[in-house]
């Protein structure tokens, strides 16, 4: 029975709703309050980060432009190589890792463990390795080790041109040669651009191969002929061992154009493995001077028919060999009496020449120095170019002039003499040289000589060769070839002469119409220091392949047999035989090739062949016709003057 006037249970319903809904409220305060903490507070901070994990800032460039010769043949490119570079602050075990990269890359543990031991985020290791050891790197996914792709330069003709083109740098920028002349049309461009990554890291985007080729650097195509360039190597190594000389240079030069079609250096030099210390690199031809000697005498008399101080006929007496001009002796190699100004070219005399020189006068023969460019740089687009030795006029005394008249006392580059033959072969117009082929420019001179004093100058040069003249051994049967010897003392470091000389020897071919000059040169020779004997058979060399590949000699002919000439010579007809297509696999059958088939097949294989012996056609190779290419790009030519 219930008790009467007892009190109902009390209701906490309401006091639970309300407690409910505080808690409820006190949640959402406290989300509405992590909310505005993370978008308002921390927002910025956030995004920022979201950016850097989603979106990343990336240089794109693009290759160094290439290097082609006239005919296209590649002859410097940039491939992609692969580089190692480390985060240190990703590096959990420093020496482990260094021990591993140590081992791959061929490095010392210590050195590498050095390196990493940095503040710095970003650490080169080893830039542009091989392919097997970036597969390595790859496969031991080393922490904080990376792999990075870098354009590298390189060569594909080895030594050809070695020092004309030069190398870059490990950033590939030129620092020598074209490629320092040139640096700026054959660098790429580059340009930043945002890219999206995904949670992963991986890019999300990527620009097209045609875009990244906008950012190529610009081709550059010399007149370089690698086939001329090749002849012309393998003649200057000849005449360099035969001189036992210390160094070479040569140039070969299209005379109606100024092209040049071969720029040569002895020792040669490979752009692809650079020794800092061994100086091989220097660009000779266009750094060095020297004393011309010989060489310059038809300059000198050019400049003297012209003002017309004397003819090709006019005597001077030669004093017998020894003559002395303000107490300095000037001698002959001969006892020579009355010679006419075409014998004292012929024959090389330097009191003629002296004689002439004086008669001529240093504000006459000065003005014709300058017109040709003598004491200045010729102009051509390399780095360091000389611009020789030309004392200023006030300070020639006579015996200074008497010495310029035959090559002493003047200080002249490569180009220099070469330009000043080249506008004696061309009619008396001075040319300039040109290193970059440019087909439809307009070939533009200024004329120097008048064109009967040039035909009279090349006359003489053609008598040195064609008749009892010092330059007897670059004779061509059926051509008639102009040229003109130089011997010079070079002068002592500590004054006046020493016992070094340097033998050189320019030729034209032919004579009647230039088509090439050809200038070679040996520097300090051991086996004797007379150019036309130690030079002037590979200058003859040199131009029998080039007339031979022009069409202009039909027939390879034998050298002469020695220096005094009138000896007889011979000209033997080639059997001319079918060379068999260059497979892909098997070397052809270039047996009775002449030179230039040859090497249009061995080259385009890229293959730079050595070649031995003297003639115009190939008389044996290796490998052997029907063998496998050669993995090494080994390959042997004997030159015969026919098959077999």
């Amino acid at each position: 029975m219930a008790k009467t006037g007892s009190k109902p249970p009390k209701d906490w319903s309401r006091g639970k709703i309300i407690f409910a809904g505080c808690l409820f409220a006190l949640a959402l305060m406290g989300l509405w309050a992590r909310a505005y903490h993370v978008q308002v507070v921390k927002g910025p901070e956030y995004a920022r980060m979201a950016n850097r994990q989603y979106w990343a800032s990336e240089t794109v460039s693009g290759k160094r432009g290439e290097i082609f010769d006239r005919n296209g043949l590649l002859l410097a490119k940039s491939i992609t190589t692969p580089s190692v570079y480390v985060r240190p602050n990703e590096v959990t075990d420093v020496w482990a890792v260094s021990q591993k990269l140590g081992k791959i890359l061929g490095l010392n543990p210590g050195d590498v463990a050095g390196q990493l031991k940095t503040k710095k985020r970003f650490v080169w290791v080893a830039r542009k390795i091989s392919d097997a050891q970036a597969a390595a790197v790859r496969e031991e996914a080393l922490p904080g080790v990376h792999l990075e792709s870098e354009n590298s330069r390189q060569y594909p003709q080895g030594h050809m041109a070695g020092q004309l083109l030069g190398f870059v740098n490990m950033d590939g920028r030129g620092i020598e040669g074209l490629e320092k002349a040139f640096n700026e049309q054959l660098a790429p461009s580059s340009s930043k651009f945002t890219v999206q990554r995904d949670a992963a890291g991986n890019r999300l985007s990527s620009m097209e191969g045609g875009d990244r080729a906008s950012f190529d650097g610009s081709d550059l195509r010399l007149t370089l002929d690698s086939q001329v360039q090749l002849a012309t190597e393998d003649a200057l190594a000849r005449s360099v061992a035969r001189a036992k000389g210390k160094s070479g240079m040569a140039l070969v030069v299209e005379v109606p154009t100024g092209d040049i079609l071969a720029w040569v250096h002895y020792p040669l030099f490979n752009p692809n493995s650079v020794k800092k210390v061994s100086g091989e690199w220097k660009n000779r031809i266009a750094v060095d001077i020297f004393e011309p000697g010989s060489t310059m005498k038809p300059i000198m008399v050019a400049a003297a028919l012209q003002e017309q101080i004397c003819t090709p006929a006019t005597k001077f007496y030669c004093e017998n060999g020894k003559w002395s001009v303000k107490g300095r002796r000037i001698k002959d190699t001969h006892k020579y009496e009355n010679l006419t100004v075409s014998e004292i070219v012929r024959y090389s005399s330097n009191i003629g020449s002296a004689k002439i020189g004086l008669n001529l006068g240093a504000e006459k023969y000065n003005k014709y120095l300058q017109a040709l460019g003598f004491g200045r740089p010729v102009g051509l687009p390399l780095p360091g170019e000389s611009a020789g030795l030309l004392r200023p006029m006030r300070q020639w005394r006579e015996v200074e002039l008497a010495n310029m008249a035959f090559g002493q006392g003047i200080g002249v580059t490569m180009l220099q003499m070469a330009e000043a033959y080249l506008c004696i072969a061309n009619g008396g117009v001075r040319l300039p040289l040109r290193l970059v082929h440019e087909p439809g420019r307009q070939v533009e001179g200024t004329r120097v000589f008048d064109r009967d004093v040039a035909a009279k100058v090349m006359s003489m040069l053609e008598e040195v060769v064609q008749m009892d003249g010092t330059g007897t051994q670059a004779r061509i049967e059926g051509v008639r070839v102009a040229g003109k010897t130089g011997t010079a003392q070079k002068a002592s470091p500590t004054g006046g002469y020493g016992g070094e000389y340097v033998a050189s020897f320019v030729a034209v071919f032919p004579a009647d119409r230039p088509r090439y000059l050809v200038y070679m040169l040996v520097d300090e020779p051991q086996a004797g220091h007379y150019g036309g004997v130690l030079v002037a058979p590979e200058v003859r060399n040199v131009g029998v392949q080039l007339l031979t590949s022009s069409g202009m000699l039909t027939a390879p002919v034998e050298a002469p047999l020695a220096a005094q000439a009138p000896a007889p010579r011979f000209a033997a007809p080639v059997e001319r035989q079918q060379v068999a297509a260059a497979d892909a696999q098997i070397m052809p059958d270039l047996q009775g090739a002449t030179v230039r088939e040859a090497l249009e097949i061995l080259v385009g294989h890229g293959i730079v062949p050595r070649i031995s012996g003297q003639g115009v056609v190939v008389g044996k190779q290796k490998p052997l016709p029907g063998e496998k290419w050669p993995a090494d790009k080994q390959c042997q030519l004997w030159l015969a003057h026919q098959p077999g």
